[in-house]
C-alpha cells in the first residue's frame, strides 16, 4: 500500500513539475513573440457563458403544427456542414476548460451535452427518430460529406432552419417554445468555444505525458475495434490539419453580433464567394447584424428578408443553406458538374411546404406555420385597452404593416394580390396571390443603415486570378445566368424634388456573369440558380417540376436602401425588436427615442409580460467596453454602426402640417401618450 502512495505522490510530483515547466516555456515564448503567442492563448481560452437554468415545464403553443411536423422541422437536413468537424469528433470532444493552463489536469464533461450546448442559446430537444444523439433543435446530420484535413466522407454536423428560427422565452416557471421565432443563439460565441476545444485537444496530442485530453478524444472517435497506435495518430494528423485550416481562414469581426442575433447577409456573402473558392479577397469584415427574423406567413410575402430583396422562396433556401456551410462545388472545371452541392432540394422544398400550407385564397385564411397567441397562463389581456389600441393602430399603422391578418379587409386585392414581371419582353404574373408589404425608405424610417446597403453596395471578384485564397484563381467562377430584377432607371437631376416614396421599377430578365467587381446581390442570386439548376440536372427534374420546386415565381431579386414592413401577427413573440434587435420592448419601441435605453442585455430570455419583450437590466455601463457582462450576456451598444436605437420613432418632433413622407427623418408618428401605447401594446398582444 506505502508503494502504490509513494507511486501515486511521484506521479503527482511529475505532473506538477512538467505543469511548471509548460508555464516556463509558454512565459518565455510569451516574452520573445508577444503578440502571436498572446493571440494563441486567447484562441486557446473559452468564452464566459450564462448559467444554464432550465424551467420546471415546457409549454408548446398551438401554431397549427403536430408533433410529427415539429420533430422533423427541427432537425430536417438542408446538406450542412456549420460546424466544421465530424459528428464522431462532435460527440467525443470535451468542452473547454476555462483556461489553458488547467488543461494537462482537468477533463470536462462532452461539448455536445445539453448542460453545455444550451448555454449557447440552443433550445433543448427530445431523442427521436430524427435526432437519435439528442442534438438541440436546428441541428441535423448529413452522411458522406468531405471536410478539410479528414482523409474520408463523414457525417457532417450543421444548421437546419430550425437553428435560427426557433425561439423561446421563460415567464414565470415555464419555458414557451415558439416555431418560426427568432432564436436566441449566439454563433460568434459558440465558434470561439470549438475553437478552444479544438486547440486544447491538439495542444493535448502533442505533450507526452499529459495527453489525457487528446486520449480520451481518440478513444471516443475510434472505439475499441479501431483503436491502434497507427490509428491515434493517423486521428493527430487529421486534427491537425481541421485546426490549421481553421485558423488560416479570415474570421475578422467589427460588429460582435451577440445573442438573438446574426450578420446573416454578410456571412453568406463570406462563405460563398470567400470561403468556399478560396478568394480571401472577397471577405468582408461582420458589421451589419440583424435579429434572427420570425418567418410564420413569410412564406406569403412578395418579398422577404428585411430589405425586401428576393422573391422566390427556394433562392432564399438554398441561399441559406450555403450560408451555414453546406457543400458546393465551385472549382470543378465547366462541364463537369461545377456547382453540384450537398443541398437536398427536396427537403427544401418540404420546409417551405410545412411554413406555406395551402394557398390563402380562395378559402381566406392562412395555413401551414400559424404566428403564437398570447398565451392563457400569461396575465390576460386587458380587452377594453386593446379596444381604443385598435383604433390606434387603424390611424397609425396600419398604413405601413397592413391590414391585420385576422381581418376581412386583408383579402382586399391592394392588400393580397399576384406579382407582375417581366421575361423575354413578355408580361407574366405569379400564379398565387401574394401579400403585398410596403417598402419603407430609409430617409424615412430613419432605422440602421448596416443591412440595407449590403446588397447594394458590397461587390465580389468572380473573374480569374483572384487572389489572397489558398489557391491561386486563374478561372473565373463559372457564373452565367439570367436572373430577374429592376430595370436600371436614369438618374435624376439634382434640381428634381425629392420623392421618398419607394420607387417600383419593371421586373425583367438580366444576364449576369463573372468580373472583377459585380453586384454581390445579383451575384448571390446567380449562383444560387446554377446550384440549383445542377441540383435539377443531376436529378432529373423535368422543367414542369422545377416550376413546383420554384414556386411557380421567379428568381427576381432587389437592392435598395429601404426596410420592409411586415404584419405584426404575433409581434409580441419576437424580442428583441428592430431589424438589429436594438430595441428590448415594445413599451421602448412606442417611446420617445430620448427613452429607449443606450445598451441592452441580449441572452436572457426572461420574458416581460407588461412592457412586451425583454426584462430590462440596468447597470450595464460597465460592460459596454467589454461587450459582455459578468454574467455571460452580450450588452449591445446602441452607439455603434450597425447598432443604432433610431428611427421608427412616435415623437414631438412630427409636423402635423407635413405630409408623413416629408416628416424628419426617422420620424413616423406623433408622440404617445402613456395611456396610448400601453393600448396599443395591449392590442398587439391579440394578433
Amino acid at each position: 500500500m506505502a508503494t502504490v502512495k509513494q507511486a501515486q505522490r511521484r506521479q503527482l510530483v511529475s505532473r506538477l513539475l512538467w505543469s511548471v515547466a509548460i508555464i516556463a516555456i509558454i512565459v518565455f515564448l510569451s516574452f520573445l513573440a508577444g503578440p502571436k503567442v498572446g493571440a494563441i492563448i486567447e484562441g486557446l481560452t473559452p468564452p464566459q457563458l450564462p448559467e444554464l437554468t432550465r424551467a420546471s415545464r415546457r409549454e408548446w403553443l398551438d401554431q397549427n403544427w403536430d408533433q410529427a411536423m415539429t420533430r422533423k422541422f427541427h432537425h430536417i437536413s438542408q446538406g450542412t456542414r456549420t460546424l466544421p468537424l465530424p459528428l464522431s469528433w462532435l460527440l467525443a470532444l470535451e468542452e473547454p476548460v476555462s483556461s489553458p493552463w488547467l488543461m494537462p489536469f482537468v477533463s470536462r464533461g462532452k461539448f455536445s451535452a445539453n448542460e453545455y450546448l444550451l448555454r449557447f442559446g440552443f433550445i433543448e430537444s427530445e431523442t427521436s427518430e430524427e435526432n437519435p444523439r439528442g442534438l438541440p433543435v436546428g441541428i441535423a446530420t448529413t452522411p458522406y460529406q468531405s471536410l478539410t484535413g479528414i482523409n474520408n466522407k463523414v457525417t457532417a454536423v450543421g444548421f437546419t432552419c430550425a437553428a435560427c428560427h426557433t425561439a423561446h422565452l421563460t415567464y414565470g416557471d415555464t419555458e414557451y417554445i415558439i416555431e418560426g421565432g427568432p432564436a436566441a443563439t449566439d454563433l460568434g460565441q459558440l465558434t470561439k468555444a470549438l475553437g478552444a476545444a479544438l486547440g486544447q485537444t491538439l495542444i493535448s496530442s502533442k505533450l507526452p505525458l499529459f495527453n489525457g485530453r487528446f486520449e480520451r478524444f481518440a478513444k471516443n472517435v475510434l472505439k475499441d475495434d479501431a483503436y491502434s497506435d497507427a490509428n491515434v495518430v493517423l486521428l493527430g494528423q487529421e486534427l491537425e490539419a481541421l485546426v490549421i485550416n481553421l485558423a488560416s481562414l479570415p474570421a475578422r469581426v467589427d460588429i460582435v453580433e451577440g445573442y438573438s442575433r446574426l450578420d446573416a447577409l454578410n456571412r453568406i456573402g463570406n462563405q460563398v464567394f470567400a470561403l468556399d473558392p478560396g478568394r480571401f479577397d472577397n471577405y468582408v469584415a461582420i458589421n451589419a447584424p440583424v435579429n434572427y427574423p420570425h418567418i410564420w406567413t413569410s412564406s406569403w410575402f412578395d418579398w422577404v428578408q428585411y430589405d425586401g430583396s428576393i422573391m422566390q422562396p427556394l433562392i432564399r433556401n438554398a441561399g441559406e443553406a450555403m450560408g451555414v456551410s453546406a457543400d458546393v462545388n465551385s472549382t470543378a472545371p465547366r462541364g463537369e458538374k461545377r456547382f453540384s452541392s450537398s443541398i437536398p432540394i427536396k427537403n427544401l422544398k418540404w420546409i417551405e411546404g410545412a411554413l406555406k400550407g395551402e394557398a390563402p385564397l380562395p378559402n381566406k385564411a392562412f395555413s401551414g406555420l400559424l404566428s403564437p397567441k398570447w398565451p392563457d397562463s400569461f396575465p390576460p389581456i386587458d380587452q377594453a385597452r386593446a379596444e381604443q389600441g385598435a383604433a390606434l393602430y387603424q390611424k397609425v399603422c396600419k398604413g405601413c404593416h397592413l391590414a391585420p391578418l385576422d381581418t376581412d379587409e386583408i383579402w382586399d386585392d391592394k392588400y393580397i394580390a399576384p406579382v407582375t414581371y417581366y421575361i423575354d419582353g413578355l408580361v407574366r404574373q405569379t400564379p398565387e396571390a401574394l401579400l403585398k408589404l410596403k417598402m419603407i425608405t430609409l430617409q424615412q424610417i430613419g432605422t440602421d443603415p448596416a443591412q440595407a446597403g449590403v446588397l447594394l453596395n458590397r461587390t465580389v471578384n468572380t473573374a480569374g486570378n483572384a487572389s489572397g485564397g489558398k489557391f491561386e484563381n486563374t478561372r473565373g467562377m463559372g457564373i452565367n445566368t439570367q436572373i430577374c430584377g429592376p430595370a436600371a432607371a436614369r438618374p435624376e437631376s439634382p434640381y428634381a424634388r425629392q420623392d421618398k416614396k419607394y420607387r417600383k421599377a419593371a421586373l425583367v430578365n438580366i444576364p449576369i456573369s463573372d468580373g472583377p467587381a459585380i453586384n454581390f446581390g445579383l451575384a448571390l442570386g446567380a449562383i444560387v440558380q446554377q446550384v440549383n439548376n445542377a441540383w435539377f440536372a443531376q436529378n432529373y427534374i423535368s422543367r414542369e417540376d422545377r416550376a413546383f420546386y420554384e414556386e411557380r415565381r421567379p428568381n427576381c431579386l432587389r437592392a435598395g436602401s429601404s426596410y420592409k414592413a411586415r404584419p405584426l401577427n404575433g409581434i409580441w413573440a419576437t424580442a428583441p425588436f428592430l431589424h438589429n434587435g436594438s430595441i428590448a420592448t415594445l413599451m421602448d419601441l412606442l417611446s420617445p427615442p430620448e427613452q429607449r435605453p443606450a445598451l441592452v442585455q441580449l441572452g436572457d430570455i426572461a420574458f416581460d409580460a407588461v412592457n412586451v419583450g425583454l426584462k430590462k437590466v440596468t447597470g450595464l455601463e460597465k460592460y459596454a467596453e467589454d461587450k459582455y457582462n459578468g454574467n455571460g450576456f452580450f450588452i449591445l451598444d446602441t452607439s455603434l454602426p450597425g447598432n443604432s436605437n433610431l428611427g421608427h420613432e412616435f415623437s414631438d418632433a412630427w409636423d402635423a402640417d407635413k405630409d408623413w413622407n416629408q416628416q424628419q427623418q426617422g420620424v413616423i408618428g406623433p408622440e404617445f401618450t402613456l395611456n396610448e401605447r400601453l393600448a396599443l401594446i395591449e392590442y398587439l398582444k391579440t394578433l
